[in-house]
């Protein structure tokens, strides 16, 4: 062989050797590239998932939370009004009794039920196998008197009442109604309703969901009646009105799929979504808990951690879909009312933006793998043609195709530390370019599924905008037009709240009793948020009302006391002054539930602390009595009520602003109207604190008293 012809096979071979050395390098990079871009996709992924399901359940976590919080408030009020509805009839069925020679010339005559129409009103019956006797007439005579308080106790509370009526251990039927059912085997004594109140006569006695006389659910409450012997010689009961119940509690729910049910002491169903259904097809109640929930033990234990405990809301299988659920306990019954959504409606939005990027993921993949293949035959088509080169053209050919294939690489490591925007530079128009568009490409559709979790992220903000709605709610509830009272030269009132959450319970008050008598509210419920703000709503109604009625501060104070004592099984409690004005003399009443001094401003126009005696905070103790005593205003004399949130404000060394501060703020314009004062302490404490954060509710209010002329 000529040596020509060995040079040129050597350097054949070696041209041949350094492409398959250069495409072989290439192939490992290339399948490393796309192991890397697949692996980074299926992290990304499994991450993104991960994040947006703990979101979700956080976030509906804390939606079930505030949804069962009101629906527990709306079914305990609509419950107390039946309780309270058989409460009064049963008190006032005690005082026929106690004094019938009183009663027995009424003008009232209720008809028997055979012939009674179908309209509201009194009916009676007896009971089977009862004898009409002279005494049985005159005791019906006597419980006739019930349509006094029946007749408006129907009519203002329709929405809530199916019936009123009492039955006697004589045997009488005495019904307030617009059914007219006779029932000729009924025997009032043998009833389920008087059977209950028998055995606990002293109590107001609720009977779960049952299927009653007509064939209807009901849930009925009952109480004795005692004679004046002390003997029971009847039992007052009410119905609810199941249907109402059903569609404006338990018929409301969260999302599409949000459902409640009600649990009573047994532990039974009392009433769900698809009660009324349920009844039809298996003609009779169909409430047992283990009918409709898989391991019903466990969830039990799990609705008593929510409703008695701290439980957080969890996961059951109700009537064989997986749900997400908390609970709640109606004080007026202790009946547990529990709201789920189901669990497949919150993880919905992570299967719609996987399912998405999958699609987007996978078409990107399957073109880049057809430029792969795309590449490794043109590279074998390359090696055989440039077999033939010289090495320079190797070389060139080496540095056309390694470098970009490089600097794609840097891109890819790039994109797996985040950074979506820098892209591959790489514009050839060969296999290379390609896979650097489709890369590029890929780049694009990251970015799009990352803009999707950020749409989902959205949705969480969704939620804190009604909490918004929820701080508006509430400080609507508050007087905030001003002046106030723009009839009355003789006072000047105002007053600010600022919640340190989006929901406060602080909160303040002040209307006119009469022509001549001003009250004036500022209390501070303990806790923060939407707990802290429904036991404020309770509070500040109770308050109000019971100060309508007349009645010292102190008397006032320890009445509304006992009613937020009844069902406190969260254990909260409310500090609180009252004061009332006589506007003619200046002459201010008030009372202390523990709450801070005020601060008056004499006719020295000189602000000081007023260090009444303090009785118990509201709520938290039964039976708390308080004490009344009197601050008398001089002309143009001021009084300046606060909540801690001002003396405690705190500034970033965590000095606290104290009462000192607060009265030179108000000694700086102690010649001012109510507005101005508030305003300077409230200033003044914006100055203090700086840009720390505020920690607890600041509420403030001001009166100026200027007398008749």
């Amino acid at each position: 062989m000529k040596i020509g012809k060995k040079l040129i096979l050597s350097m054949l071979a070696i041209t041949l050797a350094t492409m398959l050395l250069i495409y072989g390098g290439l192939y490992a990079i290339i399948a490393d590239l796309r192991g890397n871009v697949q692996k980074l996709y299926e992290d990304i992924r499994a991450d993104a998932e991960q994040t947006i399901e703990e979101g979700l359940y956080a976030q509906d976590s804390d939606s079930l939370g505030v949804l069962a919080d009101m629906q527990m408030e709306v079914t305990d009020s609509r419950l107390r009004i039946v309780s309270d509805a058989v409460k009064q009839s049963a008190e006032y069925a005690e005082r026929l009794y106690a004094s019938p020679a009183d009663h027995l010339n009424s003008a009232y005559a209720p008809v028997h039920l055979s012939r009674a129409p179908e309209t509201l009103s009194a009916r009676y019956m007896y009971s089977a196998g009862t004898r009409e006797t002279g005494a049985l007439r005159d005791e019906l005579k006597l419980l006739s008197n019930m349509e006094e308080i029946f007749a408006p106790i129907m009519e203002y509370n329709s929405r809530f009442l199916d019936n009123l009526y009492v039955g006697t251990a004589s045997g009488i039927f005495y019904q307030y109604t617009d059914n007219n059912v006779f029932r000729e085997n009924y025997v009032v004594t043998q009833r389920h309703w008087y059977v209950n109140a028998i055995d606990s006569p002293d109590q107001i006695m609720w009977k779960e969901t049952e299927i009653d006389s007509y064939g209807r659910p009901c849930i009925t409450a009952s109480k004795a009646v005692k004679g004046p012997d002390g003997k029971i010689v009847a039992v007052v009961a009410a119905d609810v009105n199941f249907e109402q119940m059903m569609s404006n509690v338990i018929g409301s729910g969260l999302g599409e799929t949000g459902t409640t049910f009600v649990l009573g002491s047994t532990r039974d169903l009392v009433a769900y979504s698809t009660f009324m259904e349920d009844v039809k097809a298996h003609d009779g109640l169909y409430n047992a808990f283990e009918d409709h929930f898989a391991d019903p033990k466990t969830v039990l234990k799990k609705i008593d951690a929510c409703a008695f405990g701290n439980g957080e809301a969890f996961h059951a299988e109700l009537d064989g879909k997986e749900i997400y659920m908390t609970a709640r306990t109606i004080p007026s019954t202790g009946w547990l009312l529990c709201t789920a959504i189901n669990a497949e409606e919150i993880t919905e939005p992570i299967g719609k933006v996987t399912a998405q990027s999958d699609q987007l993921f996978a078409a990107a993949r399957a073109k880049t793998t057809a430029e792969f293949k795309s590449l490794i035959l043109n590279a074998i088509i390359t090696i055989v043609v440039i077999a033939l080169l010289v090495a320079l053209i190797e070389y060139f050919i080496s540095r056309t195709i390694s470098k970009p294939i490089i600097r794609l690489t840097d891109t890819v490591k790039n994109t797996g530390e985040g950074d979506f925007e820098k892209k591959s530079d790489i514009d050839t128009r060969d296999e290379i370019g390609d896979l650097a568009r489709g890369f590029n490409k890929m780049q694009d559709d990251l970015k799009l599924y990352t803009e999707n979790l950020k749409t989902v992220t959205a949705e969480k903000e969704r939620i804190g905008a009604e909490l918004n709605v929820a701080t508006q709610i509430q400080a609507d509830m508050l007087p905030r037009i001003f002046p106030a009272f723009p009839q009355k030269k003789e006072i000047d009132v105002f007053a600010s709240m600022t919640p340190a959450k989006e929901v406060g319970g602080d909160f303040y008050d002040f209307f006119l009793l009469d022509d001549n008598r001003l009250a004036l509210v500022i209390a501070d419920v303990s806790g923060k948020g939407v707990p802290a703000a429904l036991f404020m709503v309770i509070s500040k109604t109770l308050i109000k009302n019971r100060a309508m009625q007349g009645g010292t501060p102190a008397q006032i104070l320890a009445d509304v006391n006992n009613q937020l004592c009844e069902g406190n099984d969260a254990d909260m409690f409310v500090t609180c002054w009252l004061g009332i004005c006589d506007l003619s003399t200046g002459l201010l009443t008030a009372a202390s539930a523990g709450h801070e001094f005020p601060a008056v401003c004499g006719s020295d126009r000189n602000y000081q602390l007023l260090k009444d005696k303090h009785g118990f905070v509201l709520a938290g103790m039964e039976g708390a009595r308080y004490r009344d005593y009197e601050i008398q205003l001089a002309r143009g004399g001021s009084i300046f009520l606060y909540t801690d949130g001002v003396p405690e404000a705190t500034n970033v060394n965590g000095e606290m602003f104290g009462t000192d501060r607060m009265l030179e703020a108000l000694n700086r314009c102690s010649d001012e109207n109510a507005d101005v004062f508030i305003h300077a302490v409230s200033s003044a404490v914006q100055a203090f604190t700086g840009e720390a954060p505020q920690f607890d509710d600041m509420t403030m209010v001001g009166m100026t008293w200027y007398g008749k002329d």
